[in-house]
């Protein structure tokens, strides 16, 4: 691991992400905040079910504009977002939020990051937030140690 300084952020880079940091920084990327942090569950990983949890909502749900939550409360509502993988790849997706177990979640393009980057249950990642312009965006770091 090597410590990283991005958009004013010390940042803790996880191994193989220096693809990940390079776009973030070619698409002019401020307010980068870590918005979580977990291990990969079955579920998470999981094709059937297409989506990732995010575990601290509370921590990004501060880190929205108030546009943003209040279309997060009405039910099959969504803001698109743009993740950005460990091997700097950009993936459009949806943040929604989930009533039945009332977190925030990723989907609708969550399967092809998770098949483009061979995750696993049990990998480490940290979700970092950020904005090009008025856009939310994430950056998803995994630490593969371990992991072939």
């Amino acid at each position: 691991m090597q410590t990283l300084r991005l958009f004013g952020t010390t940042i803790l880079a996880l191994d193989g992400e220096e693809a990940m940091r390079r776009t973030l920084e070619c698409m002019g990327g401020v307010d980068l905040a870590l918005a979580m942090e977990k291990k990969l569950t079955t579920s998470d990983t999981k094709m059937g079910l297409g989506r990732l949890f995010i575990t601290d909502g509370v921590v990004l749900w501060g880190q929205l504009s108030q546009e943003e939550q209040m279309k997060l409360l009405i039910p099959e509502r969504y803001v698109e977002v743009e993740v950005v993988d460990p091997r700097g790849n950009r993936h459009e997706m949806k943040l929604r939020f989930w009533p039945s177990v009332k977190m925030l979640a990723l989907n609708s393009g969550w399967n092809k990051l998770v098949r483009d980057n061979n995750l696993e249950a049990g990998m480490d990642c940290k979700l970092w937030s950020f904005r090009v312009g008025s856009k939310l965006c994430f950056a998803l770091g995994v630490e593969r140690q371990g992991h072939p």
